[in-house]
């Protein structure tokens, strides 16, 4: 047997731990997703009975008015995704590719370290000023300008972070070869971060569709309101129909457990291209 060669061996501890945490995180999903196919008078009830039922699920679409919140979410995610990758990456390639001068990028990454740090209940009042002058309050593309401001700071630093990770004689060459700059942007640096853009659009994409208190003072309910505010209606004053809770969030989490899965390899690629600089 080589010397040199490592021999791994398991750490007991190490084991128990992560197994106690997969635990606490799984147990809890499980818990709701029994929930969702119990009635409520077995869901109360202190008999360990668990006939299965699809009641709750029957429920919540009666009326159509949480199949409307959940096309509103996704129309929510679709639009913040598309202006927040547009914007972010023209604004990340700017800013790692063609230094633009400091009286313009130090206000514009104060702005971005700022609008993150500042509680949301804060600019409620503001944001239901400009939305109701403009029209759009109420409105899912009201709801779409809102979450892409709070949303763009993020992308644009991890976008530029990815084009940072481009080497420069890459956008030099194509400018010796007579290519101007937006076609050296579209057609060359563009593509080779495509992870980047994947991973970016994921993350902002979650944010949209798990976002509450603008969907909740920003919209009337009901049909404008999007997903998570839906959910939350469940919750009344005198009575919880905790199995109607429990199948609406089970529906609601599924889109996004999708994404995830379809798009890991994605995602991993893209953090692991934007973590080393080439």
């Amino acid at each position: 047997m080589n010397a040199n060669k490592r021999v791994r061996r398991s750490n007991p501890a190490v084991e128990i731990t992560l197994i106690v945490i997969m635990l606490i995180v799984i147990i809890p999903i499980l818990w709701a997703i029994m929930l969702a196919f119990l009635p409520n008078r077995a869901i109360i009830s202190r008999s360990w009975d668990f006939p299965f039922w699809l009641g709750n699920f029957r429920s919540i679409f009666a009326d159509g008015t949480f199949i409307a919140q959940l096309l509103n979410s996704v129309g929510l995610v679709i639009g913040t995704v598309i202006l927040c990758l547009a914007i972010g990456a023209f604004s990340g390639y700017a800013l790692a590719k063609l230094s633009p001068p400091r009286w313009l990028t130090l206000p514009a990454l104060a702005l971005a370290g700022i609008i993150p740090l500042l509680p949301p209940a804060t600019l409620v009042p503001g944001f239901y000023v400009l939305l109701n002058n403009i029209g759009l309050l109420g409105t899912v593309p009201g709801l779409i300008l809102v979450n892409t401001l709070f949303n763009l700071p993020f992308a644009v630093l991890l976008m530029s972070s990815y084009f940072s990770a481009l080497p420069d004689e890459l956008r030099e060459s194509a400018l010796m070869d007579g290519a101007h700059e937006f076609r050296v942007f579209w057609m060359v640096m563009l593509p080779l971060v495509r992870p980047g853009l994947a991973a970016t659009g994921v993350f902002v994409g979650i944010m949209a569709w798990n976002e509450f208190l603008m969907g909740l003072t920003l919209t009337s309910g009901g049909l404008t309101a999007p997903v998570t505010v839906g959910i939350a209606g469940f919750l009344q004053q005198y009575a919880v129909t905790w199995g109607e809770l429990a199948a609406a969030g089970a529906v609601a989490a599924i889109p996004m457990i999708l994404l995830a899965i379809f798009a890991n390899r994605q995602i991993v690629s893209g953090l692991t291209a934007g973590a080393v600089k080439g």
